[in-house]
């Protein structure tokens, strides 16, 4: 594996690539994820908080100038983050290099389990600016943002990143993005105590303060809404999913660590705070985010829009099997099936002389699922339904599943 360091090193002098190779953290995370892949110029680079900034530094010394401004680099950050075991993990394999001696946390048998979380944590940290989504590109997750939401939190597990979106006219504009550890289990929470983080789209529905807390959630906490309508009608358990700090011991954690609440370091989640509205700002968790040039995340948003319109129009219509049709055969309410269902709604619409619908403040998130899973859509929104004999309003929620060639109704309800 070391042999392809001076490929990445791009340097002559022979010490600081046998340095490197004897260093566990910096050589693992150089030949397994970077060999190929060069960071943008360090000037150009918005980095989501110093300390990862300073590790990029870090490596960028050890790339260019050796070890004596790369430890200096790495003492001014560990200088302000005194808990921080990545940093001192890497200043002392630096150390040991440095001495010529072998790098005691190579050792499998020294704390393997230690090393390995804080190497994953290496891996997910320099992966976000050594391996970054393509540029301008747009993920497929975010295809509309309600007039009502400010910001949206998308969180990709694979890559241990929180990304927060603004709302630029109901699409979405990159703001910041964090490192964060989820589930020591990983995640798609399934019952209790399982140890996952739950897949799928949820409010932040409260905030808890500092002071309510004991030390381990560190400044604060916002709750989540699992299990969501979806999770219920897969008979998911388990409650008390947080998005929360570390200990006042503790800097960051493992990118697998939590009991299936979403954590990031005390200053970041400080950070988030500012975006965070309980009652109204989403977070969608996904297993990874999958990311779409502008024109093709366009015609992913037209897709789903034109089903949407079409729902709509073929409910004014009032042709009810045209209506229908939007519907999967999998669609149930109150155990009736679709079936049963569909000859209620029929009933109800006989009478009917018109029917109109306004939909206002609408949402649409691709759903997180397992990749073996059909592609769906969760679409919220504000519904005002007249008829010739009715008349509600409400807010919506609809969950639309690709079926052969089409986006149908697999359910839909009040928005919890």
């Amino acid at each position: 594996m070391t042999d392809l360091l001076p490929v990445i090193l791009m340097r002559r002098k022979p010490f600081v690539t046998r340095a490197l190779a004897s260093i566990s953290v910096a050589a693992a995370v150089f030949t397994a994820t970077f060999v190929s892949a060069q960071p943008a110029p360090l000037a150009s680079i918005a980095f989501s908080n110093e300390v990862e900034a300073s590790l990029v530094r870090v490596l960028e010394s050890l790339k260019h100038d050796g070890f004596k401004p790369a430890l200096i680099e790495l003492d001014a950050a560990l200088a302000k983050n005194p808990n921080f075991r990545l940093g001192h993990l890497i200043k002392g394999d630096l150390l040991m290099a440095k001495a010529g001696r072998p790098a005691a946390f190579n050792d499998v048998k020294t704390q393997p389990e230690m090393v390995a979380s804080l190497k994953d944590e290496a891996k997910a940290r320099f992966s976000r600016y050594f391996d970054a989504p393509p540029a301008n590109s747009l993920p497929t997750a975010l295809l509309q943002m309600s007039s009502d939401q400010p910001h949206v939190l998308l969180l990709d597990s694979e890559k241990s990143r929180m990304y927060v979106y603004k709302n630029v006219d109901g699409a979405p504009q990159h703001v910041a993005d964090f490192y964060v550890s989820v589930g020591k289990n990983g995640i798609e929470k399934e019952r209790e105590g399982d140890q996952r983080t739950p897949l799928g789209v949820y409010i932040v529905t409260s905030s808890v303060a500092r002071e309510k807390l004991i030390d381990f959630y560190g400044p604060g906490a916002f709750p989540l809404n699992y299990p969501n309508e979806w999770d219920k009608r897969r008979a998911k358990t388990g409650s008390g999913i947080w998005i929360h700090g570390t200990p006042s011991t503790t800097y960051s954690r493992p990118p697998r660590a939590s009991d299936g609440c979403v954590v990031l370091t005390n200053d970041d989640f400080a950070r988030i705070a500012q975006f965070v509205i309980p009652g109204v700002t989403p977070i969608i968790i996904a297993a990874s985010v999958k990311w779409q040039s502008p024109e093709q995340w366009m015609a992913t948003r037209a897709t789903l829009s034109a089903s949407l319109s079409g729902w709509k129009r073929d409910w004014e219509s009032l042709d009810m099997e045209k209506y229908l049709s939007h519907y999967s055969q999998k669609f149930d309410v109150d155990g009736k099936g679709f079936s049963g269902w569909a000859d209620s709604k029929r009933r109800i619409n006989a009478g009917k002389n018109f029917v109109n619908v306004e939909i206002s403040n609408l949402s649409v998130f691709e759903y997180p699922l397992s990749p073996d899973a059909l592609p769906m859509a969760m679409v919220t929104f504000e519904q005002n339904y007249k008829s010739s004999n009715n008349s509600s309003k409400m807010k919506k929620r609809q969950y639309w599943q690709r079926d052969g060639e089409q986006w149908k109704i697999i359910y839909e309800g009040a928005a919890s």
